[in-house]
């Protein structure tokens, strides 16, 4: 049982140095365009990451392995992992700079949200919000890297829609996700509060 717990947590983990293998394969890449093996060498290695927070989590139920301590740290890996991975897209031109910012802020947001709930003595794993954010961002990435070369065949020829589009489902995803988790936080302040 033991091996397995650890196991899992292995596979939560090991998504941050995926996110900076993924961003150092866009920004060590030659000026101009990413090569088409390049590009689907640092698509494979998103794949990978994405694919580990999916496993992990199955494995964990499977395994009878849940603690609040893996729904903690599945949402820092997840949150990790993502921030280096649009810091990549966003220094490489293929997503708005604004992007990781808005991750950036809501995960904070996110992160003093669970405090609170943790001293309330509420569960700190993921809401219905912060799964479907994560999907978003998975999903989304992809489509920013692909944008460049994939973009003619979407009819976007230089991908400018398709990044735009993907950039703005994001924040939107992103920033409702935050509210979501900060109005639960306000709610369980409220109802412990002095009358």
């Amino acid at each position: 049982m033991r091996f397995r717990y650890w196991f899992v947590q292995a596979i939560t983990v090991v998504r941050i140095p995926l996110g900076a293998v993924f961003a150092t394969l866009l920004l060590t890449a030659p000026t101009g365009p990413l090569t088409p093996t390049r590009l689907w060498i640092a698509a494979s290695v998103l794949l990978l990451a994405e694919l580990t927070d999916l496993v992990d989590g199955w494995l964990a139920r499977r395994w009878k392995v849940v603690t609040e301590w893996g729904a903690m740290l599945d949402p820092y890996a997840d949150s990790m992992a993502r921030l280096v991975v649009y810091w990549g897209l966003a220094c490489s031109g293929l997503t708005w700079a604004v992007v990781p910012l808005v991750m950036a802020l809501r995960d904070v947001t996110v992160s003093y949200c669970r405090v609170i709930w943790s001293k309330q003595g509420s569960s700190v794993s993921a809401q219905w919000s912060g799964k479907v954010k994560a999907v978003v961002q998975g999903v989304a990435a992809f489509f920013l890297l692909l944008a460049p070369i994939a973009g003619p065949w979407w009819g976007d020829p230089q991908g400018v829609t398709t990044r735009t589009v993907a950039s703005c489902c994001v924040i939107l995803i992103t920033l409702y996700s935050g509210y979501d988790y900060a109005r639960r936080a306000v709610s369980l302040i409220g109802a412990g509060a002095p009358r």
